[in-house]
């Protein structure tokens, strides 16, 4: 036969186990989500930086066409005096025409890249705007909120454990 006592002990035993476990499995929940928290700083970090040193990589070599293009162009226009001069026939406004077509063709060149250039820069504005937010949703799902352990809930499980237990072992009388 059961005592009471036992019943009670067992019951202690039972709050004082079940309280235990809610608290470790807290703080193990808080060590998970800080770790998780850490690495999604690190990843959102890491994807930024990479879509800047795009960004900075994409505008050296605008600079560098265009630095091309400008070399070509000149290169061009000194040709195109040179043989006006050689040459007896060219009139003057036959020179000026031609290198206005290759300014107009330069003008045109250096407002593609321009424009070119705009369009990549909103393109990493929107990427890095999209990254933010994918980070943002990230730390909302990573840190949900942790059940804290109750002295209350722990307290009722072990007093229904020991009534369980209490209950199991006293005879119940025969009915008639």
């Amino acid at each position: 036969m059961c005592e009471p006592v036992s019943a009670a002990i067992y019951g202690l035993a039972t709050t004082a186990a079940s309280y235990k476990a809610a608290s470790n499995a807290a703080k193990t929940q808080e060590k998970a989500q800080r770790l998780a928290t850490k690495d999604e700083q690190e990843r959102s970090e890491t994807a930024q930086s990479s879509m800047r040193l795009r960004q900075g990589q994409e505008n050296i070599a605008l600079s560098q066409r265009k630095d091309a293009t400008n070399l070509r162009s000149m290169e061009a226009k000194s040709r195109a005096k040179l043989v006006a001069i050689s040459e007896a026939g060219v009139a003057g406004q036959s020179l000026t025409r031609l290198l206005g077509d290759f300014e107009g063709k330069e003008a045109r060149y250096n407002f593609s890249e321009a424009q070119q250039k705009r369009f990549r820069t909103q393109q990493t504005g929107m990427a890095l705007r999209d990254e933010q937010m994918r980070t943002t949703m990230n730390f909302r799902r990573i840190n949900q909120p942790i059940e804290q352990p109750s002295l209350l809930i722990s307290g009722l499980q072990g007093a229904q454990a020991g009534m369980s237990m209490y209950q199991a072992a006293t005879p119940t009388p025969p009915t008639v």
